[in-house]
């Protein structure tokens, strides 16, 4: 995604944005359904459905990380998204495996806590850092930056992790809100 952010690629952020919302609460819940079955048809779902959240992460995350350099010329949240996507994607392919070897199931688990520790007190950490933003993402920042702070802290404990589902939905719509609000941006810039 090396080019120029448009209003087309802050619409398709947007629809991507809510798309990960209205699919987080549902993939939970087969998720957790298809980890009680021991089959080849369930481990392709699960896995197809973690590509799918990496896919969304990765590409969301990249959108974020590229409006505020552009827009906002906002730098310091650079390491924590790109922490926060090399988390996520370690933790994808370890889950993959874990899915598809059982024999290494209770290693791979051990493993995956720890990256969702790591994952939620660096969220957490992206959500404090990103506060300081001069822009206030036309009234969103605040609100946005808070509940990535509590999904950050609710996926930390890792107990609470469907609440994070939650959380982290409500996030997402609220990304998605400040991807569809960002085309006036690239209007205005173009006048100018």
């Amino acid at each position: 995604m090396g080019e120029q952010l448009t209003s087309k690629h802050f619409r398709r952020a947007g629809y991507l944005a809510m798309t990960s919302a209205i699919l987080s609460i549902p993939f939970l819940v087969l998720s957790y359904q298809l980890s009680q079955r021991e089959d080849i048809i369930s481990n392709v779902i699960q896995a197809s459905m973690q590509l799918a959240g990496l896919f969304l992460f990765i590409y969301l995350a990249a959108v974020l990380k590229k409006y505020l350099h552009h827009f906002h010329s906002f730098h310091e949240v650079d390491n924590y998204i790109d922490f926060l996507i090399t988390t996520n994607l370690i933790f994808s392919l370890a889950t993959i495996a874990g899915v598809f070897m059982p024999a290494y199931e209770i290693a791979i688990d051990r493993f995956c806590f720890i990256l969702i520790v790591v994952f939620g007190v660096t969220q957490v950490l992206f959500g404090l850092k990103l506060l300081r933003a001069q822009d206030t993402l036309r009234g969103m920042l605040k609100p946005y930056s808070i509940f990535l702070v509590a999904t950050g802290a609710l996926i930390a404990t890792v107990a609470l992790l469907p609440a994070a589902v939650i959380t982290g939905a409500i996030s997402d719509v609220m990304l998605g809100t400040i991807f569809f609000q960002a085309p006036g941006q690239t209007h205005r810039d173009e006048i100018e």
